[in-house]
């Protein structure tokens, strides 16, 4: 589905923590949040659909009403688009928040070649799943 360029989608409504996504990461931020919505955890789950222009009204309205908010990218932690979601969240739901903008990306080096090293690289829904659950006890 095709939306208006720069308007973030909200996929899955939530409201105990928000789960921004991008692209790939998206599929598997929803399947994170189905497996949280089993232990009772409701989280809302963004798609960015793109960086430039950013929907930050989106982010702001969302993780104003969870409290909290997680990134998914499949870049290092390092300079990524996580890295400046957190820092507009600190400007605009700094008093809003309930713990730390928490990202989940790749291990700060170059992506392996061979498809199941990568596989451990990028976020598993499992390593969502689990940072998430961390975050929130």
């Amino acid at each position: 589905v095709v939306g208006e360029l720069g308007r973030a989608s909200t996929v899955r409504a939530g409201t105990d923590a928000t789960i921004i996504a991008l692209a790939a990461m998206v599929p598997k931020a929803v399947a994170a949040a189905e497996v949280l919505a089993e232990e009772g955890i409701s989280t809302e789950v963004i798609d960015l659909r793109t960086l430039v222009p950013l929907d930050v009204a989106t982010i702001a309205d969302s993780v104003a009403r969870t409290g909290r908010a997680f990134t998914i990218e499949e870049n290092p932690r390092l300079c990524g688009w996580g890295a400046e979601i957190a820092s507009i969240i600190a400007d605009e739901c700094f008093w809003d928040l309930d713990g730390p903008v928490v990202r989940v990306t790749t291990p700060h080096a170059p992506l392996p070649a061979a498809d199941e090293l990568e596989d451990l690289a990028i976020p598993s829904v499992e390593r969502v799943v689990a940072t998430v659950r961390r975050q929130l006890d």
